[in-house]
């Protein structure tokens, strides 16, 4: 590498380490910092995070009952479709 390239370089790598440090100042940084080490939920989300998957799979178990009456449903209304059809069926 010549030197005329390097004297470009060393700005630049200044620049970035200077933002770089800029950055790890802002709460943006500081949350990036806590998530890189492990410690990616707070005291404050910890019991939200816990209600929001309650609520998810209390909306799973419902949705999942749902299916079960449309199934039931259109089981019972083929069942009765066919019925009606049949020569000496309960029309």
């Amino acid at each position: 590498m010549d030197k005329q390239s390097l004297a470009v370089l060393i700005p630049v790598i200044t620049m970035f380490f200077t933002g770089l440090i800029a950055f790890s100042f802002t709460r943006l940084g500081k949350a990036v910092a806590k998530r890189l080490e492990g410690g990616g939920v707070d005291t404050e989300t910890a019991p939200r995070l816990a209600r929001l998957e309650a609520d998810q799979d209390r909306l799973h178990r419902e949705l999942a009952d749902a299916h079960d009456r449309l199934d039931f449903a259109g089981r019972a209304i083929a069942r009765e479709r066919n019925r009606s059809e049949l020569p000496g069926g309960a029309s």
